[in-house]
């Protein structure tokens, strides 16, 4: 299952929750890896804290690969790492780009976190990133995660058609749940 996570600015909440469901998914028993496909590279740092809190003795210590990779790479590479993994979490870039289109068309799910000033302009450019995506992969499930900022996530999904508003606390649910019933 390939998970892509992005937003309208780039922002560090991107990567922070990224390095977060690829380290729930790997605790669960699951073979991950973490695609760092921003060129921020704020994924591999999350993995390097998960592993740094480990060996510090403050968390189990998830089975979790991590790599960045560049925008021209994303695509061949998925093709070949898809077999080698359960599940792939990609953390894309934020702005429009060759690499944040290929990371939204081989998605199953698309989680957009979405925290702090909002800015319609960047939304409404995300919302059609979303439907481009969607002309060439219509099975894409997206899904705005907030805990904050519940009106503007509303406001998102009514330009995203079957876009779904989901709380931080039970995004593990709605991004895997989904997956297993559909199996």
């Amino acid at each position: 299952m390939i998970i892509a996570i992005t937003d309208d600015r780039g922002g560090m909440e991107k990567s922070i929750l990224a390095g977060r469901l690829a380290a729930s998914r790997a605790l669960a028993g699951r073979k991950v890896l973490l695609l760092d496909a921003d060129p921020r590279q704020g994924a591999m740092a999350q993995a390097r804290n998960l592993h740094d809190g480990a060996m510090h003795g403050s968390l189990t210590r998830p089975r979790l690969m991590a790599r960045a990779i560049s925008a021209k790479g994303l695509q061949p590479e998925l093709e070949h790492l898809v077999h080698c993994y359960h599940d792939i979490v990609i953390d894309s870039e934020g702005r429009d780009s060759m690499g944040s289109r290929s990371a939204l068309i081989a998605a199953r799910v698309l989680v957009v976190p979405l925290a702090g000033v909002v800015d319609a302009g960047a939304q409404a450019g995300l919302a059609r990133r979303i439907a481009h995506a969607r002309s060439v992969n219509p099975d894409l499930r997206v899904l705005l995660a907030t805990d904050t900022q519940a009106a503007p996530a509303h406001a998102l999904a009514a330009q995203i058609p079957a876009a779904r508003v989901v709380g931080l606390g039970q995004l593990y649910c709605a991004v895997f749940d989904n997956h297993h019933r559909a199996a």
